[in-house]
Parts: C-alpha cells; sequence; structure tokens
C-alpha cells in the first residue's frame, strides 16, 4: 500500500512539473489606469495577448481610452527572456476616434518586464528605449482636443505604465494571425519575410559603428549572445538550427543611451548572408529584429505536394475545383502572374471563410501572398472581380513551400469561385 502511495504521487508531481512547464503566463488580458493629477482626464490602457508562435512571437492588442478619445493598436510581442517581452516598433491603428495620435505611439516602445505585485499579482511593467524622437500633436487636434491629446501624449512619453493582468484568456482576434505573417501584415512590425536556409550550422557576426551600442541575440528562445558590447571589431558565434521553424532575433539594449542603436547582426548559413541592421530607417530605435529561419534536410526537401484522397463534400453549382494537396507545413507562398497579355485583371481571395485579399491586381510579374493553415482541411478560394479587358480573367496560380511546387490555371468570371483545397498534416516534433 505504501509502495502504490509512492508511486501515485511520484505519478502526480511528474505531472504537475509538465503542467508547470507548459503554462505561458503571458497570454490574456492586462489593464491600468493613469491619472496625472485632479482635473485632468483619466487614460485607460488594456493589452490583449494572443498564443505565441514557437512561444516567442506574440501578436497582440492594446487600446487606450481617454475622455472621448479611444483607440486600439495592433502590435507584436518578442520574447527576449523568460521575463521579458520586446515591444514592435510599429503599433498599426485599426480605430482611432475622434482625432489621431499619429506617431506619438513610438514613445510606448523597448521591453515589457514581468513581475508580481506584493499581492502576487503579475504585471507588466515598461522599460523604454530612449531616442531623440519628437513628437507634436497637430494643430487640429490641439484646438479642439488639447487636454485629452496632451494627456495621452504624457502618458505614452513618460507616465510609468504598470499593466496588471486580469484573465488569462488569450486574445483572438479577428486579425490576430496577419500580425506573424510580414506579407499580410498592415504594418511592419520588426518581423522579416521567412527566410529558407541550406545549412543547419551556422555563424552570427555582430558588429555597429557606434562603439557604445549593446545588443542581445536570441535563436528559439535561447540567448546567443548576452548584451554583447560592439564596436568596429565584428563578434563572432556559432549557431545551431532547428529542423524546420527557426526564430532569430536581435534586440537592441540602449536603454540609457540617447543616441539611436546602430547595431548590426549578419547571418551566415553555407553561402546565404542575411543581415538584420538597426541602422536602417525602418528599424531605427526599434527594440527588437526578428525572422523566421527554415531549414529542412535533404531528404526532406520533396518537390511536389501529395494529393489528398480523402473523401469531400461536393462542389456547388458555381465551384470549380483546382486541386486538392496534402502540406506538411502551416505558411504556404502562393505566387499570383498573368502569363499572358496584362489587360486589367483582378481577383479576391479568401481562405478559410475570412478575406486576405480584395481586388487583387493580377500582372505579368510574379505577386506574391504567405497565407496560413489551420489543421486539418483548408480551402482557398479565387473570385474573378471583372473580366478585364480580354475576357476571360485568366492567370496562373503556383502553389510554393520551399522547393515543392504545384501549378494552377486560374480562369474565373465574375459568380463563378475557384477553389484550391489544402490538408494541413501537423508534423511530429
Amino acid at each position: 500500500m505504501i509502495r502504490k502511495k509512492i508511486i501515485l504521487f511520484f505519478c502526480l508531481a511528474v505531472t504537475a512539473v509538465k503542467s508547470t512547464a507548459q503554462y505561458d503566463p503571458w497570454p490574456g488580458k492586462w489593464q491600468m489606469e493613469y491619472a496625472a493629477g485632479s482635473g485632468k482626464p483619466t487614460v485607460f490602457m488594456e493589452m490583449q495577448i494572443a498564443i505565441a508562435e514557437k512561444n516567442i512571437l506574440y501578436p497582440a492588442h492594446i487600446s487606450l481610452q481617454c475622455d472621448s478619445f479611444y483607440a486600439g493598436y495592433e502590435l507584436l510581442l518578442v520574447k527576449k527572456s523568460a521575463r521579458e517581452l520586446g515591444i514592435s516598433k510599429n503599433k498599426y491603428p485599426v480605430s482611432e476616434k475622434p482625432f489621431s495620435l499619429a506617431d506619438a505611439t513610438f514613445f510606448l516602445n523597448g521591453i515589457f518586464d514581468y513581475s508580481r505585485d506584493f499581492k502576487g499579482n503579475p504585471i507588466f511593467t515598461i522599460n523604454r528605449i530612449q531616442s531623440k524622437h519628437n513628437h507634436r500633436l497637430r494643430p487640429d487636434t490641439m484646438k479642439t482636443n488639447r487636454s485629452t491629446a496632451e494627456q495621452l501624449l504624457l502618458f505614452l512619453k513618460d507616465a510609468d505604465i504598470k499593466l496588471t493582468k486580469i484573465n488569462s484568456i488569450p486574445w483572438n482576434g479577428f486579425y490576430s494571425e496577419r500580425i506573424l505573417s510580414p506579407s499580410q501584415s498592415p504594418a511592419y512590425f520588426g518581423l522579416l519575410d521567412t527566410i529558407y536556409v541550406p545549412a543547419r550550422d551556422g555563424f552570427i557576426h555582430l558588429s555597429s559603428l557606434n562603439k557604445n551600442d549593446v545588443v542581445t541575440a536570441a535563436l528559439n528562445g535561447t540567448v546567443v549572445s548576452d548584451k554583447q558590447s560592439l564596436n568596429r571589431k565584428p563578434y563572432k558565434e556559432e549557431i545551431l538550427l532547428d529542423t524546420g521553424l527557426n526564430i532569430l532575433v536581435l534586440f537592441a539594449d540602449n536603454f540609457s543611451n540617447e543616441l539611436p542603436n546602430k547595431g548590426k547582426m549578419e547571418l551566415e548559413s553555407g553561402k546565404k548572408k542575411i543581415r538584420f541592421d538597426f541602422s536602417k530607417r525602418e528599424d531605427s530605435a526599434a527594440s527588437f529584429i526578428a525572422a523566421k529561419l527554415f531549414f529542412e534536410k535533404d531528404k526532406d526537401r520533396e518537390i511536389y505536394f501529395r494529393e489528398n484522397n480523402l473523401p469531400d463534400k461536393p462542389l456547388k453549382e458555381n465551384e470549380k475545383l483546382l486541386g486538392n494537396v496534402v502540406s506538411v507545413s502551416r505558411q504556404l507562398n502562393l505566387a499570383i502572374w498573368d502569363d499572358a497579355v496584362e489587360d486589367g485583371d483582378s481577383i479576391s481571395i479568401n481562405i478559410n471563410g475570412e478575406w486576405v485579399a480584395k481586388g487583387f491586381p493580377v500582372k505579368n510579374s510574379p505577386q506574391f501572398i504567405t497565407v496560413t493553415l489551420k489543421p486539418g482541411p483548408n480551402t482557398i478560394t479565387f473570385a474573378g472581380d471583372n473580366l478585364g479587358s480580354i475576357p476571360p480573367n485568366t492567370s496562373v496560380l503556383e502553389l510554393i513551400d520551399g522547393k515543392k511546387r504545384k501549378s494552377f490555371m486560374l480562369e474565373t468570371v465574375p459568380g463563378e469561385d475557384n477553389l484550391l483545397k489544402i490538408f494541413y498534416v501537423l508534423k511530429p516534433d
């Protein structure tokens, strides 16, 4: 009996450890209130965080409310350490009423530090990256909404921002997944397009034009180089990628220096070189630059998509099936072009009931769209918007996954849909 109790206790302990290890404390809803003095309007801030991709990339949504002002912004948070999340430089305004803060959300830039208050409640505290950015409110805003606008600017720029966790329900916004796909994102969130690399082993080279720059490099959530001081002589570190998806991030650590970080990281993989550069305009004064890297073993580099032979529901009268294939990748690229005369054709693209492109112009040069699949069956619908100047509306569609390629001819007319069905199979780790 004693032996059975010991075994039972051991099993329960192992289960508890596993459940604790899998728990992510960051997804959910976080809130705070800010009042800078009597007679001034209170600022209410709410942040919702979605489930992360690879426990590193967290789509998020911030709501700000102050007097009559209400706004919602999309952004990307990136794991830096067990208690730190980097904040994307850009915040895309989904809505702003009755005026716009323009680029004032830039000041909400740096790192969210996770800790607990004296009652044990989880909190996020902002640690801002210093910069010489000087935002000025628009004259029309100052004329009609001066006190509210000034309070919001003061909050974003100087307030001691501390968000308390309200619940652990992950954000599941309508467009949350597009933040993780640069080709579909409404703004640049510091995430580069997916890059396929030829070798599993490689080197990163860190350097800067500034003598006092400090950076951190992390691969798949593990720090490779921690708070490395940079100078004109490059610093070199060897890395080893996982098979499949990898996430490499360069973080800026100039928190006490007003000069923007100009650190650079060059990844060397075989003959391929990829550069992360804080001196570029789009990444200047950013807290991170991230990239998805994909490495496949030679035996996994198939060049054909496998056909899906599972039974499927019958098509409607206005539907035409292009193909039915199996994918082992969550994200696929679609290349679309007109292989004849560019005659003004345009199409709209829908995946699983959600529009990813409307009025998409078909040109002679290929244009690319990245789509994210859900486990199991997926349906991509191509609808013709017009007939162009030379009917019918025709174009070439190529489905791309690394070296895999499969082409289809699209011939769409208004009211008739072309369907591409893809069954996404989760690959075991």
